[in-house]
């Protein structure tokens, strides 16, 4: 089974390196054009999904949807409620900074993101509700696009792979930029365990 995993393009949020109010946030233009490059190179890739998945964050929602209009016109965009990204609980609206003039509580979660975050989850939860999308996903068997988050997108990436969600985390192995796009190609049920790829200077 092979996935497109794609991140949403920019916000205002992302532009302004702050944690989103709401999930009603859409794109800004530049994150307009972003998905607009994506889904062309996913086109000329050959790459024919059969179904759409997509958070059911206005973001998200609006990149599936320029998506689905350049590489696969007739399909559907199915909204999951398990894709939405982390809940930033107390941290919604602040700077994503973690230094000096940053947000403690994100500085020390990014220590210890099991745990939930003030008001809001731990990439414990997030984990849970990952899981659940991604097992219909591998008994539907259908070639996917899958738009998300990024926090979300690491878990699942790192479920898909059987990897250590936490070294996963560490790593950044799985981190994508607004409008980024990554291939995966299952050969295995996810949740088998396999050891993280040595590449260095991954984040």
């Amino acid at each position: 089974m092979r996935l497109i995993l794609v991140r949403h393009g920019r916000t205002t949020a992302n532009a302004q390196a702050r944690f989103p109010l709401s999930s009603a946030i859409p794109l800004d233009a530049t994150g307009r054009d972003q998905v607009t490059l994506t889904g062309s190179r996913i086109a000329a890739s050959g790459f024919r999904p059969e179904v759409i998945y997509s958070s059911d964050a206005r973001r998200a929602l609006q990149t599936a949807s320029l998506l689905r209009d350049l590489i696969a016109p007739d399909l559907c965009v199915t909204p999951r409620t398990e894709l939405r990204e982390v809940d930033w609980g107390e941290l919604r609206g602040r700077s994503t900074s973690t230094g000096p003039a940053g947000e403690s509580a994100y500085a020390g979660w990014q220590q210890d993101p099991m745990r939930p975050l003030p008001g809001g989850e731990g990439l414990a939860d997030v984990a849970v509700r990952v899981a659940r999308v991604l097992q219909l996903i591998s008994d539907d068997g259908r070639p996917a696009i899958v738009v998300s988050h990024a926090v979300t997108l690491t878990v699942l990436t790192a479920q898909a792979n059987g990897w250590d969600l936490a070294e996963t985390w560490r790593s950044h192995r799985a981190h994508l930029s607004p409008g980024q796009f990554l291939l995966l190609d299952l050969s295995a049920p996810p949740g088998r365990v396999r050891p993280l790829p040595h590449s260095p200077g991954t984040r």
